[in-house]
Parts: C-alpha cells; structure tokens; sequence
C-alpha cells in the first residue's frame, strides 16, 4: 500500500505539470490514457480530490487543474469551477477525475448526477465532457464506459 500523499503535494504535483509544445503533449484518445495521467496524482491521497484535464482540439493535454479538495467522502464539482478552468486554458473538451479514499471506484449516486450536470453546462459553452474518471485503490471506473451520459 502507497503512503498517502499530502493534499497540498497533490496539488502540487497537478500544478507543476507542463504541457510543453503542442507537439510534445500527451493526447488523451480515452479513458486509459487519461487513467494513466490522473492515477499516479490521485492514488493513496486520504480525501477526495478533483482534477481537470482540459484538451485542444485535438484532445491533447493542455494542463492538469486540481479543482478542489474535498473530505474523505467528498468533493465539490461545480460546474463554475470546472468550466472557469477549462475556458482560461482555452479547452475544447475536458475529462474529469476525482478519487475514492475508500478504495472503491464504483460511482456513487451523486457521482452521476453531478457529471450529467457537468455534460449539460459543457454542452451551453462548447466544450465538450468527454468522460468522468472514478480513481480506486489500483482500479478506475469511466463513467462514459459505464453509458451515465
């Protein structure tokens, strides 16, 4: 089992990212690719994390955002939030992940409601939610995957 990682290096770590050139970035073509950025940053943290990842046109990879740090049960997902992030990066799609400290990916009530949620505003501003990522203890749920939107 990982150590859990403090809140504040979490953010960090989303922060210091550096997309560099157009060319160099990762492009995200899924819900693997987009795993494979989000779970080392969201593995082990003891509360709930949210992270963006907005992606130009060509869905690749323009910044990570930590949008907010919740309890251990428990992050805020506001659409404002999500989408003043994604428009100041200037994204023409986003993929959203958070964590579940308990271990458990499966997506929770909640979990589904407030991705619809965050699918229709996309859908007002032009920016597509590609999908939504549930981080588990060395496991993932797409939400997309799951048919939620």
């Amino acid at each position: 089992m990982r150590k859990a990682r403090c809140p504040r290096c979490a953010a960090e770590d989303a922060r210091a990212f550096n997309p560099g050139s157009p060319a160099d970035r990762p492009q995200i073509l899924g819900p693997s690719s987009a795993a494979d950025v989000v779970v080392p940053l969201l593995e082990g943290l003891d509360r709930e994390h949210c992270l963006l990842l907005p992606l130009d046109g060509r869905h690749r990879l323009l910044a990570i955002t930590t949008v907010s740090v919740g309890s251990a049960d428990h992050t805020f997902m506001a659409p404002r939030e999500i989408f003043r992030d994604a428009l100041a990066s200037g994204a023409s799609a986003v993929f959203l992940a958070h964590n579940h400290p308990s271990g458990d990916p499966a997506p929770s009530t909640d979990d589904r409601l407030i991705t619809r949620r965050l699918v229709q505003a996309g859908l007002l501003i032009g920016i597509e939610v590609l999908d939504h990522l549930v981080i588990g203890a060395g496991s993932w749920a797409s939400l997309a995957q799951l048919g939620e939107f």
